[in-house]
């Protein structure tokens, strides 16, 4: 008897652990996809918790960089717009455009950069990294953090329309969390294997940083 309660009770455990999994899977999906596409309520929370909660990483990723006068600036998946913010704070003297395809964040980075925008230096719009509307070679800096994990089936693609869209000697700064990077890219576990994509695609230097859980690549075209 005391045999059979005690499979009983880890039948019942197994249930609820599989039940668990059952609904933890969908939330991770709808938060990953929340992520990539922030729309609605939980759109409008996530693009708020992000003007704060990327600080350490996005301060790491630009102190690679620098921003001199008179650059044309394309920041790719701004979210909340926190980043433009920041790198305007670095040099007023730069002109930032801005996509991304969640009108969630253009909400969001608009009010933040309402100054910026209002004196010409910020420009947003929805937009696809896919399917930058820019003419080719126009910008010295093109910036992608925190989202090039959410570009999917257009990643290459999307690394081919910024290679196109910079000027001889621009930089493609890519940084991002090396977690997230690695739960929606695991194709690209090694960062060796995504610095030979940003080759193939046609930059003729790339350098990788690592810092803790901080990844940044670096292309220059």
């Amino acid at each position: 008897m005391r045999g059979k309660k005690m499979k009983i009770a880890l039948i019942a455990i197994a249930a609820v652990i599989v039940a668990g999994i059952a609904l933890y899977q969908p939330l991770i999906n709808y938060l990953g996809r929340q992520a990539a596409n922030p729309t609605g309520v939980v759109g409008r929370i996530m693009t708020r918790i992000w003007s704060t909660s990327f600080n350490d990483l996005r301060e790491w990723g630009l102190s690679h960089i620098t921003i001199d006068d008179g650059d044309i600036i394309l920041s790719v998946g701004f979210g909340s717009g926190a980043g433009i913010d920041y790198m305007k704070g670095l040099n007023e003297n730069i002109t930032i455009y801005g996509i991304d395809i969640s009108q969630e964040a253009v909400n969001s980075a608009t009010a933040i950069n309402q100054r910026h925008i209002d004196t010409g230096g910020v420009i947003l719009a929805l937009g696809n990294v896919a399917y930058l509307d820019f003419e080719d070679e126009f910008f010295n800096l093109i910036v992608a953090g925190q989202t090039h994990m959410y570009w999917g089936e257009v990643l290459e693609q999307g690394l081919l329309e910024c290679h196109r869209a910079l000027k001889q000697e621009g930089i493609l700064l890519i940084y991002a969390e090396i977690d997230t990077t690695l739960h929606f890219l695991p194709e690209y576990s090694n960062h060796d294997d995504f610095a030979a994509l940003l080759y193939e695609i046609g930059f003729r230097e790339v350098s990788i940083m690592l810092s803790g859980n901080h990844v940044a690549f670096i292309g220059i075209k």
